[in-house]
């Protein structure tokens, strides 16, 4: 470990972290937004016409997420179309994620085979990312040029910054639960600096409770993050953890002192994604953890705390159970077994009526609200290839959607929601 009155020093002098793009919009890290672009990414190629960024087309599909999001995510995608179009500006966020490839400059609208399948659901949305808490390196060779990757090759330095950031977490909860936190300037002042020496997560752990302490001078540390945007960069690592369910940010006068703290629902399953066996390959990932329950107790457990922190959620299911007495799905009618699920959720403006109600059975729900069990608005039941293995034989095809359902509440959901 290092000594505590250790300073060190920038392994170069360019060194920092970056978060895809150099221009940071904090609302492209928002699930509807990043991942429900990459589905129209993928609707327009598979059209196979060769459609570019710049076209009408693509111009239509981000007015049409616009009009869908803008009561609950704000950003405005209908003024980032044509040549100025967000993929132009702003696709360091795919590109960065390996979701779209980083070496085609065609303007054309391609995937890459893990964001074709990430966008056709054949991996879910927790399944994503915790594959990108595994693989998201710096340097990041998606977007940043052979001559900076080779700065960090020299210095013989690589960094997971989100798998470091949960890391760093985790071992301050051994310090007791208050601890287990890490605030923006936190992770600009003390974690970025250390991380160009390749501190130990003990370095980490010590320095962060010795600066909260009042007990460390950092007026000799280098400054790794100069340029005022460098640290909304910095915090957008930050804000994609929360935005996934990792992480729980109280909310404070300054962006910079916000407290991100575990989220200790699922600490147990956070641990064992980061501590499980490292793999670049993404392929590789997905196969381990598709045979443990990780995953599968992660998204339980989030649909849970979920649910228990919804207002209304009682009279909500008392009035989609008394317009619809059966699982939408299954037919069954025991009450005990019956909730009511959101079609548009809550956290995006879903309203608590029955026109965005269905009743279903318990583990339906949490099919449906883990994106493995999609419904269109014709009725068309699609299930994710995990779901299709214990469920494929027992799941309709097509099912008749109630009189009093808002379809575009299930277009909604069809075209921008991949679940929590």
């Amino acid at each position: 470990m290092f000594d505590i009155n250790f300073i060190p020093q920038k392994p170069f002098p360019e060194f920092k972290w970056k978060w895809a793009c150099l221009q940071c919009t904090e609302g492209l890290n928002d699930p509807v937004i990043l991942l429900g672009i990459l589905f129209r990414m993928r609707k327009l190629e598979l059209e196979g016409l060769n459609i570019k960024f710049s076209s009408d087309e693509f111009a239509k599909e981000l007015i049409e997420l616009d009009k869908d999001t803008q009561d609950s995510v704000h950003v405005d995608l209908a003024n980032r179309t044509g040549e100025r179009n967000i993929i132009r500006n702003s696709g360091q966020y795919w590109r960065a994620l390996g979701l779209i490839p980083s070496d085609d400059h065609s303007g054309i609208i391609r995937l890459t085979s893990f964001g074709r399948n990430v966008a056709d659901h054949k991996i879910s949305q927790t399944e994503f990312v915790a594959i990108t808490i595994k693989t998201f390196t710096l340097p990041n060779r998606n977007i940043q040029s052979e001559a900076e990757c080779q700065k960090w090759k020299e210095k013989n330095l690589i960094i997971y910054p989100l798998k470091l950031i949960l890391e760093i977490i985790c071992l301050l909860e051994d310090f007791g639960s208050s601890q287990a936190y890490i605030t923006p300037n936190e992770l600009i002042k003390i974690v970025i600096p250390l991380s160009g020496v390749k501190a130990s997560l003990q370095d980490y752990a010590q320095f962060l409770l010795e600066y909260r302490r009042g007990n460390l001078d950092i007026s000799l540390w280098p400054d790794c993050c100069p340029k005022a945007n460098d640290h909304r960069i910095a915090r957008e690592f930050l804000l994609f953890l929360c935005n996934y369910g990792y992480l729980e940010k109280k909310n404070v006068s300054s962006n910079f002192d916000e407290v991100y703290s575990i989220n200790y629902s699922i600490i147990d399953e956070i641990k064992s994604i980061i501590y499980s066996v490292n793999d670049k390959n993404k392929d590789d990932i997905l196969k381990q953890m598709r045979s443990t329950e990780i995953l599968s107790e992660f998204e339980r457990k989030r649909i849970q705390s979920y649910r228990v922190s919804r207002p209304n959620q009682a009279s909500f299911r008392k009035a989609v159970l008394s317009a619809c007495e059966r699982c939408i799905i299954t037919n069954v009618s025991m009450p005990e077994i019956l909730e009511a699920a959101h079609i548009k959720p809550f956290k995006y403006k879903g309203e608590d009526t029955v026109a965005n109600g269905f009743a279903m059975r318990t583990d339906i729900h949490t099919l449906f609200d883990t994106g493995h069990l999609r419904i269109s608005e014709t009725g068309d039941i699609m299930l994710s290839p995990r779901a299709r293995l214990d469920y494929g034989a027992t799941i309709p095809p097509r099912i008749v959607i109630p009189s009093f359902t808002n379809k575009d509440f299930l277009r909604w959901r069809w075209e921008n929601y991949n679940g929590i």
